[in-house]
């Protein structure tokens, strides 16, 4: 059985949970105090926690293009979403029905429940249905002018599983190699400015903005507090 105060001696930083941009402000908050530290035993802790956000803040917003560039991830699943319905749009008024005015029973193919089968589909029956979709254009792409309808449209399909992959992925931060490791770091931070300043703890606070972490449970917090006769530790 654990002692009372176990969880006192638990590295509390692996269990935020907050969006990783909020996560992200939280540990380049950390990353600006430590650098700033007159005491150079913990100022000697700021590289590697920048490098650490650094590469978190690189492995959330980054993605890589066809030509191996790096380019930003700025779309969310919604937003994917409206741009496979606006591709289908596009590509049935500029390229399907041009090219099977005189063969319609050729672009049912492609279409065989209609254009609206996709365009008023919800987010979850369009990336099935436009998967189809992709296969028939990349099946049909000697009428269409090569692959470049299907390859677009099977580059949204992986744009859509990196959205929902990141917004699945984003209230657990720890979960990610580079964001375990950056509470690694907080937490070494924290220990060593506790040991540091152990007769003025409050000095080892200032290392860490945790108003800018969302407060769960806050009622319950409040009452072990209240309880404790003390104020817990945000």
């Amino acid at each position: 059985m654990a002692a009372p105060c176990h969880d006192l001696y638990v590295n509390h930083f692996i269990n935020i949970r907050c969006s990783r941009p909020t996560f992200l402000g939280f540990l380049n908050y950390a990353v600006t105090a430590t650098a700033a530290s007159t005491n150079a035993t913990i100022k000697a802790l700021s590289p590697g926690l920048k490098a650490a956000a650094e590469a978190l803040a690189n492995s959330v917003v980054t993605r890589e293009s066809q030509d191996g560039t790096g380019q930003a991830l700025t779309r969310s699943k919604k937003d994917v979403l409206r741009a496979m319905r606006t591709f289908v749009q596009d590509t049935n008024a500029v390229t399907l029905v041009p090219a099977y005015r005189q063969h319609p029973d050729r672009l049912k193919e492609l279409l065989p429940q209609g254009l609206m089968h996709l365009t008023d589909a919800n987010g979850t029956d369009l990336p099935v249905r436009f998967n189809a979709f992709a296969k028939a254009l990349t099946a049909h792409q000697t009428d269409l002018g090569g692959p470049g309808l299907g390859n677009t449209a099977a580059r949204l399909l992986e744009e859509l599983a990196r959205a929902t992959t990141a917004k699945d992925a984003g209230l657990k931060v720890e979960k990610e190699t580079i964001g375990a490791l950056a509470c690694q770091l907080l937490w070494q931070v924290h220990c060593t400015a506790l040991a540091t300043f152990w007769e003025h703890p409050a000095q080892a606070e200032i290392y860490f903005n945790y108003g800018l972490l969302p407060t769960r449970n806050a009622t319950r917090a409040a009452s072990r507090a209240a309880a404790a006769g003390s104020p817990t530790e945000a």
